[in-house]
């Protein structure tokens, strides 16, 4: 999908290093297309992560699945007639890179409503679902957005994390999640697995290769550096 694509091979510690590197280079010298590939070789194990199933064969799609209001988490207007969807990995550096960028989807994109879905690459991230399941705790006290970008903000203090639930549950508080107690148990419990299940399934089925993924109405799209190329690439697939 992208230009530019930053990927793992041999030592996943060594090479995630290597990658880091490259994504900041990368942004200094002004390029956007850049892509937080899946590792060729699983190293999870045990955790979260360990909850979360890869499939073997998933069933091929060539879109992703139509947006659901009731479902899916989303900013913007809900009966807009676009639609932008990212598959996203809350401890990947470079979707919290491209967050700025993203945020301003719904406001700069014309009738757009932006989604924001789960890929969270378990072969590389060994905090990634537990993020996700903290985005989601915090989102069943009301607080799902406030909680997704300061989880981005922070995420160079909580990704290296044996255990980063303390750390979550003063997130949760800092963004107005006040029972922590619920919070720590939503997270602990996996109560909120499912959606992520779902979600992570999705980008298999897509083949998708790595985080951020994009689409514009059913479209992949590149990594742009800015709001405007981004809206440039997108102008071929807008329904007015």
């Amino acid at each position: 999908m992208n230009e530019n694509m930053s990927q793992l091979d041999g030592s996943t510690s060594g090479a995630k290093k290597v990658i880091t590197v490259v994504i900041v280079v990368l942004l200094a010298l002004g390029f956007g297309y850049y892509l937080f590939k899946i590792s060729p070789q699983p190293t999870t194990s045990g955790g979260y992560n360990a909850a979360l199933s890869v499939p073997k064969s998933p069933q091929p799609i060539s879109a992703p699945l139509e947006f659901n209001s009731n479902n899916d988490h989303f900013t913007g207007n809900v009966n807009a007639k676009n639609v932008f969807v990212e598959f996203g990995d809350m401890q990947c550096p470079a979707c919290a890179a491209y967050e700025p960028v993203l945020k301003q989807v719904a406001t700069q994109f014309t009738d757009t409503v932006f989604v924001f879905r789960y890929f969270p690459l378990v072969q590389i991230h060994k905090n990634a679902v537990e993020a996700a399941l903290a985005a989601e705790a915090a989102g069943a006290q009301g607080k799902y957005w406030e909680m997704r970008e300061l989880l981005f903000q922070k995420q160079a203090d909580w990704e290296g994390l044996a255990e980063p639930l303390e750390v979550f549950a003063e997130y949760a508080r800092q963004v107005g999640a006040s029972n922590t107690d619920q919070f720590k148990s939503n997270i602990t419990s996996k109560k909120y697995l499912s959606p992520i299940q779902k979600n992570s399934d999705e980008a298999y089925a897509l083949n998708l290769q790595g985080t951020p993924s994009i689409f514009f109405n059913g479209h992949p799209l590149k990594t742009g550096q800015d709001i405007a190329s981004l809206k440039k690439e997108a102008e071929a697939f807008l329904n007015k």
